[in-house]
């Protein structure tokens, strides 16, 4: 009724309408979606005289092997997607408080792996697990990362 009141007193009638309109569209069309994405993945593994890296930031996948770049890949919209259904599913903002099960890279039984993700702007990183034995959240996740580089 106000809108109706203000249109039928004002002189520049065509003006008023105008401007309401232009302000309901950008109020009503201003709702946007919040998208659980990464920004940032990386993958790190490293025992005595031996290291892997795997960092995927934007499009772009790069593979270290003793800090040396082994291999440089263009990610497609499909794989991106793929990572984010695997990471959500995992509850990127738990994998600071996930354990290990088991523990041999304590004594060079296996190589000492983290995974730091940025989620959503935020950063989380997992406390060190073997690299041949993640937590079993992580498990899918981590198997389809490390097969994009073989």
């Amino acid at each position: 009724y106000c809108f109706y009141y203000l249109y039928k007193n004002s002189p520049m009638k065509k003006t008023t309408l105008l401007i309401f309109a232009n302000c309901f569209l950008i109020f009503s069309c201003s709702s946007t979606r919040n998208i659980d994405q990464f920004q940032k993945i990386q993958y790190k593994s490293i025992t005595r005289g031996y290291s892997t890296q795997i960092l995927l930031v934007g499009d772009t996948l790069k593979y270290f092997q003793n800090n040396n770049e082994a291999l440089s890949l263009f990610v497609s919209k499909e794989v991106k997607n793929s990572l984010n259904e695997l990471l959500k599913e995992a509850h990127p903002e738990t994998i600071d408080l996930l354990k290990a099960p088991s523990n041999k890279f304590q004594y060079d039984g296996a190589m000492h792996t983290t995974l730091e993700v940025i989620w959503n702007g935020k950063t989380y990183k997992s406390a060190g697990f073997d690299d041949d034995n993640p937590p079993k959240k992580l498990n899918s996740f981590i198997n389809f990362l490390l097969s994009l580089v073989q």
